[in-house]
């Protein structure tokens, strides 16, 4: 796991090479992209929804939404290419006529998309879903860059200088005392860590911190979003037995709105009043799109950190793997 993260600009560079080489053109008149992806995969889904310019839908489920229509592109992300809910969906879209895109190291993914002549993204096996990442997202944004449906364009010097620099920052080499993630790992060992991002920013950041924590240090995390845990989640801080444990991570950005940059400064003191340890977590990185990977990236090395810490492999997910045979067998 850890040479896999420590490879990771490498990765990108190379999911933006396969972006480029593909030959795949949506339709004119897409008006909105459906993403079926589950785990890992679906966070493609969410960073394309963060820079598209046209709505992206992410689908975790076996049905597509009933709103979809000949303008909708429906990409189909699985890293084995073997996930049901996934496959379900492109069943589905293909049934529909809906223009697809598909995306996978091979599986029945692959299979269906060799018989259907529809377009498919090869990128290479081997890694956990979850590792991938790069591979997974970066050729999707490309091919939509390409086709005019992303608000940002990606510059690719820009972002793997900023992933370099949290490379150099926190690979394993680097000693505690100067590595921000290892550093970050010791803070919430052995407290359950409540990542909050921003609507519309760094609320899918907080999503995937909290997903790493949990599939690589096996314990339990929580994610929110400001300003919507303002009306209501803030509340959960009230009794001060119940916040026992709790340590709060508050992921930051040059491009939050104001508003919510004050209000994590007020969350933040509100939290210190009632002692419970909280910190902000600032992005690598000039452009919007390269500090939202960045603190991705980032976040990674910090569950990383953690497994060790636990004592745990970081890379084996028997009990997802226990539950899909159980599922399987009924």
């Amino acid at each position: 796991m850890i040479d896999v993260l420590d490879s990771y600009p490498e990765q990108c560079q190379d999911a933006l090479a396969i972006g480029e080489k593909s030959e795949f053109h949506p339709p004119e008149g897409i008006g909105r992209v459906i993403v079926c992806g589950m785990g890992g995969s679906a966070m493609a889904g969410e960073i394309a929804r963060r820079f598209a310019r046209v709505p992206v839908f992410i689908n975790r489920n076996y049905t597509l939404p009933p709103f979809i229509d000949a303008g909708t592109l429906l990409v189909a992300v699985s890293y084995s290419g073997n996930t049901a809910e996934t496959l379900s969906g492109l069943e589905q879209g293909i049934s529909a006529g809906l223009p697809i895109l598909t995306v996978s190291s091979g599986g029945k993914l692959r299979k269906i998309a060799q018989k259907e002549g529809i377009p498919f993204l090869q990128i290479p096996g081997g890694y956990q879903p979850r590792a991938a990442t790069g591979y997974l997202a970066l050729p999707l944004l490309t091919v939509l860059e390409r086709a005019g449906l992303l608000s940002v364009k990606i510059d690719q010097d820009e972002l793997l200088d900023a992933l370099t620099k949290v490379q150099e920052s926190c690979n394993a080499a680097v000693p505690t005392q100067d590595n921000p993630a290892k550093q970050l790992a010791q803070r919430i060992y052995r407290a359950i860590p409540v990542i909050y991002g921003t609507a519309g920013n760094t609320d899918l950041v907080a999503m995937r911190w909290k997903t790493q924590v949990n599939e690589n240090a096996k314990q339990p995390a929580f994610y929110n979003a400001i300003p919507e845990l303002h009306h209501n989640e803030i509340l959960a801080f009230v009794d001060e037995g119940l916040r026992k444990g709790l340590h709060c991570i508050f992921l930051e950005n040059d491009y939050d709105h104001p508003e919510n940059r004050r209000r994590i400064e007020i969350m933040r003191d509100l939290l210190a009043e009632r002692a419970v340890p909280n910190e902000g977590i600032k992005a690598e990185g000039k452009s919007e799109f390269s500090q939202v990977i960045a603190q991705i990236y980032f976040g990674d090395y910090v569950s990383y950190y953690l497994a060790i810490m636990n004592g745990t492999d970081p890379t084996p997910v028997e009990l997802i793997e226990s539950f899909k045979r159980k599922l399987a067998n009924r």
